[in-house]
């Protein structure tokens, strides 16, 4: 397993991405890549890895400010703001338009991945639009319900771009971080893509199964295995405390618990913050728990999450206190659990490990 930041990142960067619908170029083609997302810059270069002509194609990327370049030269990238939009979101937005307008290309390789619903927008009404995502940051919406809304206040979501240029092959390669069924269909809110598009075609590259995949191969074979979990952080306590008091050996949960926010709440942290105070007094002495997300950015803290491999006695009152304020990460990093990954380039969904020891 991993217990530090250098071990977290070569484990998730070497999560496979299947980039095997992307046709060769042609010669004197009018071709280009977008790239949008958290793992915009990361799935460029497997794209190049894969495709090693399509470095010499025009590139747009668009990525979360203090993401990892992963070598591209920072010029080359448009940085925008997530999970909030701002105006960063709108002249990312037009920058796109205007690199897409000046090339007319006959096909385009989008590279998307989750956090382009804030990376990238463009509104009748900009200020309404930033007002209702700040709300449903805090909702605790299903992700599916949350980029419905978002693609009916948005002039380019839901597929809109595309239909805005029909003489283009869009080619829409998702690392999905949405774990419901057709859930691909909705990454980003989806500006590149839509069913009834004829110009428009979409290929899974990752997805919530991948990373899920991966861990498994990492633990016991009798490891209880929960993937696409979208049931609340509560429940997630309650899977996770029946297996401490039933002795199982091993417990993998992958997916996006919900977490809805109390109004006026302010504090630092996550989903796998507050679930791991949440799950703390069930936390057996003999286990060590991970709870991190693949993002490297849980929530509103500068952390991926936490790893206790050595249970130490934190106040109760301190727990609950931080549980309610929604302030979990700042306790948690003061006991040494929280783990600092920053931006880690992968974007699929958050995992939970609950492992007994030897």
């Amino acid at each position: 397993m991993f217990y530090d930041t250098a071990g977290y990142l070569d484990f998730l960067h070497s999560v496979r991405l299947d980039f095997s619908g992307a046709a060769e170029t042609l010669p004197g083609g009018n071709e280009a890549v977008v790239a949008v997302g958290k793992s915009a810059a990361f799935m460029y270069e497997k794209f190049l890895e894969f495709r090693h002509e399509m470095a010499q194609l025009p590139v747009f990327i668009a990525a979360p400010q203090g993401s990892d370049t992963f070598g591209i030269p920072k010029e080359r990238i448009v940085f925008s703001t997530h999970p909030h939009i701002t105006q960063k979101s709108f002249e990312a937005a037009e920058r796109l338009l205007e690199f897409l307008t000046r090339l007319r290309p006959w096909r385009v390789y989008v590279l998307l991945s989750g956090g382009s619903s804030a990376l990238l927008e463009k509104s009748s009404d900009p200020e309404t639009t930033v007002k209702i995502n700040d709300r449903l940051l805090k909702s605790g919406l299903p992700i599916t319900e949350m980029n419905r809304i978002r693609i009916e206040n948005s002039l380019i979501k839901g597929g809109r771009l595309a239909a805005a240029f029909p003489g283009t092959d869009w080619r829409v390669f998702v690392m999905s971080d949405i774990p419901f069924e057709r859930g691909e269909r909705l990454v980003g809110s989806m500006p590149f893509y839509r069913e009834d598009l004829e110009n428009t075609s979409l290929f899974v590259t990752a997805d919530s199964d991948s990373l899920h995949d991966a861990l498994l191969s990492m633990l016991p074979r009798e490891t209880l295995s929960i993937r696409r979990f979208t049931g609340s952080v509560g429940e997630l306590v309650q899977i996770l405390r029946h297996s401490a008091e039933n002795s199982v050996p091993c417990t993998l949960v992958t997916g996006e618990p919900l977490l809805a926010i109390a109004r006026g709440a302010g504090g630092i942290g996550g989903r796998m913050s507050h679930l791991t105070l949440s799950f703390y007094k069930y936390l057996p002495e003999n286990a060590e728990l991970f709870a991190l997300s693949s993002d490297g950015i849980d929530g509103s803290s500068p952390y991926a999450g936490a790893i206790i491999s050595e249970k130490k006695r934190i106040p109760e009152e301190k727990i609950a206190k931080a549980v309610e304020e929604f302030d979990s990460a700042p306790l948690l990093n003061e006991y040494g659990f929280e783990l600092r990954s920053g931006a880690t380039g992968i974007n699929l969904n958050d995992f939970v490990i609950l492992r007994l020891k030897n």
